[in-house]
């Protein structure tokens, strides 16, 4: 009875697997969602069943555990890919022709944070001033507050974790068309 959706779950991971790194190759532009939760399904219509005999439980867990492996895996690899975007947003300069752009003034904001979580009120002053100095430079939709805290508390972790610091100065500064995201030990 369970035999043919175990053996789909089975199926659909497996392609799943195959689909989430043609995602991750950049050979496909969204993640397979629709499978995804397929998968899911099919995992939550099973776990909720209670007549399989050993050999299928065995089975499942067998199958769910790999799954969840998986979907560990690729959520953690898809939060890194969003990270690689927002510091290379932050860093990359951003090319622009108008002659008004040219004559912005320097902009500098430096904010020195030991515990972004504790800390939450200047990681917040960092996040519009990035968002307000982006907002002259181009028209791209901002990064959330979410992905940018997340950003910020990795950084920050990082950089005390590298340089036995407490305390690290986040700078972002517009210098004529470049947008300059920075990190440094604070050793004060």
């Amino acid at each position: 009875m369970y035999d043919d959706d175990l053996s789909n779950l089975e199926d659909w991971i497996r392609r799943l697997k195959i689909e989430y790194h043609i995602f991750f190759t950049g050979n496909r532009k969204k993640p397979p969602e629709d499978l995804r939760m397929r998968v899911e399904t099919l995992v939550k219509k099973l776990s909720e069943s209670t007549d399989m005999n050993y050999t299928q439980r065995f089975r499942f867990s067998t199958l769910v555990t790999r799954f969840y492996v998986y979907r560990d895996l690729w959520r953690r690899t898809t939060q890194e890919r969003e990270m690689d975007v927002i510091s290379k947003e932050a860093a990359v300069p951003k090319s622009d022709t108008s002659a008004s752009s040219a004559k912005i003034p320097a902009e500098a904001i430096r904010i020195t944070i030991s515990d972004p979580k504790t800390e939450e009120e200047k990681v917040r002053q960092l996040y519009d001033a990035l968002i307000r100095i982006k907002s002259k430079e181009s028209q791209q939709t901002p990064i959330s507050y979410q992905q940018f805290s997340k950003y910020i508390a990795t950084q920050t972790q990082g950089i005390q974790k590298k340089h036995g610091c407490s305390k690290v100065a986040f700078t972002i500064a517009l210098d004529e068309n470049a947008i300059r995201f920075t990190a440094t030990a604070e050793t004060r």
